[in-house]
């Protein structure tokens, strides 16, 4: 709908607070960086780029002269003369990227750009997109199904489930201050928890189907919950004391502690993911850094006793409960 290739069924979309609605793709200030790049295969790097010069009417050395310019701007001057076969896929990217940028666009619309190239380049390619907008001041719309991707290069990440935004704000905002179970999960780095509200007097205890008593700092905007009522929260994962249950150890009487099974241990690098079952009908995960694992490593089949503060768990708005991530 941005692009001009659908139009909306109700709503407007406005660039440079001008309503766009009705215009044809050209005009609208627009370009499209697709996911499979779509560069011709018989053409040259510098005539992929001077394409949409060449459409417009731009005679062949103003074109080709503005080409290289563009080329020179993504670091791939000295592959001019070069078909896109003779290109890694990250040399495929930037050639895309050029292309794209030489109309000097308003909006940049990126279809998942990265989703083909390896780890190394995806990193990579991120910083490079990231640098690329700073540089030039456009404003980018970058699809992605990577949530550490959309972090890293976002100055606003929007969630969306169906059609619908979930949440838009800041990359730490949404990943840190979830408002939905849905967010939390979908963003990962989150344990969704829940329990019914037993008493409130400055702080909320609530109390799981289980037992498990939980404490949470600032009940937020739940402050007209009453008794009984069940409350959704979140705890971010990196935030979890982890430590090995001893024999016949229970949480009862405490508060924020869960115990469970170990079920799947994944290292990361910086840290360790501990994966818990038992605690509630989801997975219970805990970032362990990788030190202090290996210092006691687990395995699985341990129990385990997770404990965090009462400020880092966070409340979720009303109808979390029917808000869960569907995978897609």
């Amino acid at each position: 709908m941005i692009a001009g290739h659908e139009t909306p069924t109700s709503g407007d979309v406005r660039i440079d607070d001008e309503s766009v609605v009705g215009q044809p793709p050209v005009k609208r200030g627009t370009a499209m960086m697709f996911q499979s790049y779509a560069l011709f295969p018989h053409l040259t790097c510098l005539d992929n780029v001077a394409y949409n010069l060449k459409v417009r009417g731009i005679g062949k050395d103003e074109r080709r002269k503005q080409a290289r310019e563009m080329l020179a701007k993504v670091k791939m001057d000295h592959f001019a003369d070069r078909v896109p076969a003779q290109l890694s896929g990250g040399q495929q990217q930037r050639i895309a990227l050029a292309r794209a940028l030489i109309t000097n666009p308003r909006v940049l619309l990126l279809d998942e750009p990265l989703s083909a190239l390896d780890e190394f380049l995806r990193l990579q390619m991120r910083g490079e997109l990231r640098r690329m907008q700073q540089e030039l001041g456009m404003t980018f719309i970058h699809v992605t199904h990577t949530q550490m991707e959309a972090i890293a290069v976002a100055d606003m990440v929007v969630v969306m489930d169906h059609g619908h935004i979930e949440q838009a704000g800041s990359a730490q905002e949404v990943y840190s201050a979830p408002d939905s179970a849905y967010v939390a999960r979908f963003m990962g780095g989150q344990n969704v928890l829940s329990g019914k509200l037993n008493t409130a007097n400055g702080n909320a205890i609530l109390v799981s189907d289980n037992g498990n008593r939980f404490q949470l700092s600032e009940l937020g905007g739940l402050a007209s919950k009453t008794a009984a009522e069940r409350i959704y929260f979140a705890v971010r994962r990196d935030h979890v004391e982890l430590i090995r249950a001893s024999a016949n150890q229970s949480s009862a009487g405490e508060i924020n502690t869960v115990i469970g099974t170990v079920s799947a241990i994944e290292y990361q690098g910086t840290a360790v993911k501990v994966t818990m079952q038992g605690v509630t009908s989801e997975d219970f995960v805990a970032y362990v850094p990788d030190a202090r694992f290996l210092a006691d490593p687990l395995s699985r089949g341990d129990r385990v006793v997770a404990r965090w503060a009462p400020s880092e768990a966070r409340a979720l708005k009303a109808g979390s409960e029917q808000t869960t991530y569907r995978g897609h």
